[in-house]
This record gives structure tokens, sequence and C-alpha cells, in this order.
């Protein structure tokens, strides 16, 4: 008999089948997780380039030009970031709520820590030549995913709670008895360089045609593969890490699973290889197109096996089946219009954003800079 204490599952029934809050999270949280590597990857290089830009003025350019950005993609991480977390807390709000608790003066810390790091980048973007305001955006940054996966990893295990709450009821606590914590944040951590490299390497592709195109190109596809080599290490350790029964969720019977860890092996090496591909050949273009499709596939594969990881480890204690519907529909479908309706107005306004810098290196190579 399961005794481990669980907060019962609010009584307030779904708007919406499982299958559809399912599909919502697992689509909103693919864009935040899309905004927040370039957030935070994109911090991480435009410090790196910052200091670097006294000896390399290129740096110094890409610098500026990440500077204009991140302040924009933090503003979508934390937009996107709280429609995951909506629906996260609509299947699996009991858990979540707990946890939260547990971790409450980090948690609450998150809100402030967010606000400090939005204003830093937008000082960094007014300073280019400071580097202090970019040292604290990118520590908060990375604290604030520390908290989260903190959070998400002790929401899985309600056999922990009681013990930490009698310890302490302060809010003051970390998931540090999780095996997987420290592999799964390296995990994240290392894919948001890796993505910001990549996109910083299609912005080269875009100029290939300009000396700091080909710049970008070399700069960008080298803090794509470093990172995303780097990965497969921690993601294995990440792997042998899970608890028996997880693995065997994944592993035995579940054909689902083994083929979202077979494309999560594969998928990188493709993508690593038409990035290098496209910074040494002719080709640049077909192999770019290649590589950052094979990424994408990448990220849509691991927040799936993500999703299976997270079923396996609440299965005892959760079973969503079990919610009780009262669909919504009319209200769903308003959902769903202004949701796409926002896609398309986020995409008309970041194209002339994405168009400045293009035009810029062009009317600096008309001048002759």
């Amino acid at each position: 008999m399961n005794r481990v204490p669980v907060p019962t599952a609010d009584p307030m029934p779904l708007p919406g089948p499982v299958w559809l809050m399912m599909t919502l999270l697992l689509v909103t949280f693919l864009l935040h997780l899309l905004a927040m590597n370039l957030s935070v990857g994109g911090t991480a290089i435009a410090l790196l380039c910052t200091l670097r830009r006294k000896s390399d003025a290129f740096a110094g350019r890409l610098a500026a030009d990440l500077l204009r950005v991140l302040p924009v993609s933090l503003a979508f991480t934390i937009t996107l970031g709280v429609a995951a977390l909506l629906f996260v807390q609509v299947l699996y709000g009991n858990l979540l709520y707990a946890s939260s608790i547990l971790i409450g003066a980090f948690w609450i810390a998150v809100i402030p820590a967010l606000v400090l790091a939005y204003y830093a980048t937008y000082y960094s973007n007014a300073h280019p030549g400071r580097s202090g305001a970019l040292w604290l955006a990118l520590g908060l940054l990375l604290g604030i995913g520390f908290v989260y996966v903190n959070n998400f990893t002790l929401m899985m295990a309600p056999q922990r709670w009681l013990a930490m709450y009698r310890e302490s009821a302060a809010g003051l606590h970390l998931n540090w008895s999780e095996p997987t914590l420290i592999p799964r944040y390296l995990h994240f951590m290392l894919s948001a360089f890796a993505i910001a490299g990549l996109i910083v390497f299609a912005a080269g592709v875009w100029t290939r045609s300009t000396e700091y195109g080909q710049w970008l190109l070399t700069q960008g596809s080298q803090w794509f593969v470093a990172p995303t080599v780097l990965n497969y290490v921690v993601g294995m350790w990440f792997l042998m890490a899970l608890p028996k029964n997880v693995l065997l969720d994944l592993f035995t019977g579940n054909l689902l699973g083994a083929a979202l860890i077979g494309l999560g092996l594969l998928l990188p090496l493709a993508a690593i290889m038409h990035i290098v591909l496209a910074a040494k050949t002719e080709k640049t273009l077909l192999h770019a197109r290649l590589g950052v499709a094979a990424t994408l596939l990448t990220l849509v594969v691991m927040v799936g096996l993500r999703q299976l990881v997270r079923n396996a480890y609440v299965s005892p204690f959760v079973h969503l089946s079990e919610l009780s519907v009262s669909s919504q529909w009319s209200v769903i479908a308003l959902f769903l219009i202004l949701f796409v309706a926002g896609l398309a107005t986020v995409y008309a306004m970041l194209r002339p954003l994405a168009a400045k810098p293009a035009d810029a290196v062009a009317s600096r190579a008309a001048a002759g800079d």
C-alpha cells in the first residue's frame, strides 16, 4: 500500500482533455526552451565577446548585436515560461505546489532575480563595453535555472517531502539527494550555449558574403559543436543516474522511449556533421539547413523524452487518466486562435529585428568598414 503523503488533485475538472493539455504543455515548453537557450547562451556568448572586444573587432560587433536581442529574448523566455508553467500546474498542480513550498524561499526569489537580470540586459545594451552587468545577468540566469531544476525534480519525488518538511518548514530546501540533479542541470545549460552558438552560426550563414559573416560562421559552429559533444558525456551521466525503475520503464516494452533515446543519440551527431560541413565546404546553405533541422528535431525528441521520464517518476502517485474533465471548447478555441495569432505577431515583429544586423553589415561593407 502506498503510504507516501501526496496532496489530492484539484477537484476542479480540467478545461479540456488530458491529451490536449499535455500537447499544449509540450508545445509551450518547447517554445520557452528556444527562447531560454538564446537568453542564457546568448548572455554567455555576449560576455565572452565583450571580454574579447579589444583584441577582436568582430567579437565586439557580435556582443553589440546580441545585446540588442537579449532583452527581447528574455521577455519571450518569461512569457512562454509562464504559459508552460500554467499547464504544468493544470496537470501536476498537487505535486508542484508541494515541492514549491519546500523550496519556497528560492522559488520566490526567482521573481526579483528575473527582474534584475532583465534590467542588467538593458543596462548592458546601453553600455556595451562594460561586462559587470553581463556577469550579473548570467549568474542570475544560471541560478534561476538551478532553482527550476531543483523544483521540477523534487516535484517528482513525493517520498522525500515529509522528511524534508519535518527537518525544516522554512522553505530553504534544495533537492541535493536527487542523483540526476547536477547532470540534468548541466544538460540544460550546455544545450543553451550550443543553441545560442547555432543562432550565431545561422546569422553567419545569412551574411556569409561578408568577412564578418564568415567569422560568425566559424565561431558559431565551434560554439555549437563543443558543448554538443560535451553533452554526450553529460547525457550518459544523466541517463545512468536515473532510478532503475525509470530506466526499465524507458527501455523495457516501451517502443516510444527506446525510439526517442535512439534519436536523441543519432540526431545530434547528424547536426554536428552538417554544421561542420557547412563551415568547411562550399555547400554551406544545404548543410546549414540540414544541421538546423536536425537540431530542432533533437529538441523535440528531448522534450518528449523528458515527459516520458516524468511519467515514469510520478506514475506511482499520479494518474492523469483519472482526472475529471469538463471540456470548455469555446474557451479552448479562443485560446488557440489567440495563440496562433500571437505567434504570427511575434514572427512579424522579429523579421525587422532580424533584418537590422544584416542591413547594418551590408551598409558597413558598402562604406568599406
